[in-house]
């Protein structure tokens, strides 16, 4: 039995979920007002019987204990299962203790490197070092001393030795990245080098990599710690430790391009600043930001080298080179966005103004930019329609057809109308012209419709259905990357292997690396890799993907008003069905039922609701 099983065997959800949630019976369920977002009438239920729950309500979560925990907490999947563990008691494999060890062994020698440069720093060697961090860069010491900032003194082997004498192994030092392999067979050596550091921890303020930026003339500018057990670039946000407290005191966190544009910030009292390393935003940093704030904005200088500064900081495939290259930024915005409730924006500074300088020299200006940052969406397309208008041979026809790239990348169907709104106020032309143009141009796949009766119907195994065509089809990840397809899945091994299908990182869960969560997640993906699934071609495989995730939201649907009925029932049998239909009827009505009256009132108006949207469905399917 592995640890996910266990821990479920012992926990009960219900028992669990009701320390933090106030849930009363309805029917054989539970009901509570939904933990996750503001409502007035019960949405959250959790089902006893197969120990899930799910709100019914505008946010729509839902899932098994773990599911709960990670939204609760905000954590991923494996800090879940660490806290689940030890409250059911359950031991996890001596194997991924020792991971734990090897991890916090090579954090323990980043944390010695910091301790070797910060002393370099304030040793006589330092002084060139001191100069730019205080004269150049106008640092005070409280900074310094708060970013823990160090100098490598441009010598082969200095930190190496230390670390020898401190009893690090070569080996560890270089799995930790602070060393590097000799290309001629000798002893390793320093791999950071006349270089001022830059110490990179998590968001749990544990070392994991370096920064060094060059003193002098050199290349690269600035040289990172490479990718290792514990630093990965595409994970790890610069100073998030740093900013966590304010970005949750606002709500909002600033993503910028380098270290300095942190730190110059948080000395001019702005610490909600964080920095991607060299690589783009991704969805595991956006899920990490969603702990800290759900408003994110890209700050930006907009001159080209600014604009080139921003593809990579806020990045998203970003780049003007064309209307398509901008419409591939906007999916990628809206994959990032698609699984965090994230609000995503672009704040322009002023041209020749990085975050560093702004915040110093104009404090007012840089609150203005970031209070009043442009949704993603109207950035690119104000952005595009600028771009073209300059260009006196280009017609208002042709700027709309550039527009729509982006425009169709946008999925929720109002947003895209009120962003054609935007545009046609801009270009002078109806909201209408553009969306007709938009619509003609919109691809529609020609793929053969499969009947029903060619898909699985089996209620148990449908979202396991879906994940064997997935895992057989990797090819229908760019065209479900805009789906909310995590959320399909309440099972947290199937949730799991869908999000890590998604990011393709299936092949980091083949149990044998030793991580707590891989085992479980490695076992659940053997057993749906051995369903047998029919031979499809690549357009079949589509809709049947299609077909498989529609069964599972209209079975969603039947379970929601399954458990409004067993709760409405349950009042019927206990105040009289005339009494519930009567309130439910003056509500209609648009009257005011009495406070008793009124939530039952609203339930059995949206068993109606809810009634005539499966019919609907079960219509169209037919």
């Amino acid at each position: 039995m592995d640890a996910v099983t266990e821990i479920k065997r012992r926990i009960e959800p219900a028992e669990y979920i009701g320390r933090s949630v106030k849930l009363q019976k309805a029917g054989r369920n539970l009901r509570a007002l939904c933990p996750f977002h503001t409502e007035k009438t019960p949405s959250f239920y959790v089902f006893t019987d197969r120990g899930s729950w799910r709100c019914f309500g505008s946010c729509g979560e839902g899932g098994d204990i773990f599911s709960f925990v990670q939204k609760r907490e905000n954590v991923d999947f494996r800090e879940a299962l660490r806290i689940l563990a030890e409250e059911a008691g359950v031991e996890l494999s001596a194997r991924a203790a020792e991971q734990r060890t090897r991890a916090e062994r090579l954090s323990g020698i980043v944390s010695a490197a910091v301790d070797f440069y910060e002393q370099q720093l304030a040793g006589e060697g330092g002084a060139d070092a001191r100069a730019y961090l205080t004269e150049t860069r106008g640092l005070d010491a409280e900074t310094i001393e708060r970013f823990h900032l160090g100098w490598a003194p441009d010598e082969w082997r200095l930190l190496r030795d230390y670390l020898l004498g401190r009893g690090y192994s070569d080996e560890d030092s270089l799995a930790a990245g602070v060393l590097h392999e000799s290309d001629s067979g000798g002893a390793p050596y320093d791999r950071f080098r006349g270089r001022v550091i830059i110490p990179i921890a998590d968001d749990r303020g544990v070392y994991v990599g370096l920064g060094g930026r060059i003193l002098g003339e050199g290349e690269p500018k600035y040289l990172n710690s490479p990718q290792s057990d514990i630093f990965d670039k595409g994970r790890t946000l610069y100073a998030l430790d740093v900013a966590g407290p304010q970005a949750r005191e606002t709500g909002t966190v600033v993503v910028v391009e380098g270290y300095l544009d942190v730190i110059g910030p948080w000395q001019a009292g702005f610490r909600n600043l964080v920095a991607t390393m060299g690589t783009s935003l991704t969805e595991r940093h956006a899920a990490r930001l969603t702990r800290f704030a759900s408003r994110v904005v890209l700050a930006m200088d907009p001159d080209s080298a600014g604009m080139a500064a921003a593809e990579r900081a806020g990045s998203l495939l970003l780049n003007f080179d064309s209307p398509e290259a901008m419409g591939d930024a906007q999916r990628s915005a809206e994959a990032i966005t698609a699984n965090v409730d994230l609000d995503l924006r672009v704040a322009p500074l002023p041209t020749g103004k990085d975050p560093d300088d702004l915040t110093r020299e104009d404090p007012e200006a840089w609150r203005n930019a970031i209070d009043n940052a442009t949704p993603f969406t109207e950035f690119l397309l104000a952005r595009l329609i600028a771009a073209r208008r300059g260009d006196s041979a280009v017609d208002v026809g042709r700027i709309i057809d550039q527009l729509t790239p982006v425009l169709l990348a946008v999925r929720n169907p109002v947003e895209q109308s009120a962003n054609a709104q935007k545009a046609a106020r801009q270009l002078g032309v109806s909201e209408r012209a553009i969306l007709d143009r938009v619509r003609s141009q919109r691809r529609r796949p020609q793929v053969p419709v499969r009947p029903e009766s060619e898909v699985t119907r089996d209620r148990a195994t449908l979202e396991e259905h879906l994940l064997a065509t997935l895992l057989r089809h990797p090819g229908l990840r760019a065209d479900l990357r805009n789906y909310p397809l995590p959320g399909l899945f309440w099972d947290t091994l199937q949730r799991e292997i869908a999000e890590r299908w998604l990011h393709d990182e299936l092949e980091a869960i083949d149990g044998s690396d030793g991580a707590d969560e891989a085992e479980p997640v490695a076992n659940r993906l053997r057993q749906i890799g051995q369903l047998r699934e029919p031979q499809l071609s690549d357009s079949d495989a589509r809709q049947r993907a299609l077909d498989l995730m529609n069964f599972i939201l209209r079975e969603r649907l039947r379970e929601h008003h399954s458990a409004g009925a067993e709760g409405l029932a349950e009042a019927e049998r206990e105040l009289g069905a005339q009494r519930v239909v009567q309130a439910a009827y003056e509500a209609w009505l648009g009257g005011s039922p009495s406070t008793e009256m009124l939530e039952l009132a609203q339930v059995a108006i949206e068993q109606l609701q809810l009634g005539l949207s499966i019919h609907r469905r079960d219509r169209a399917a037919s």
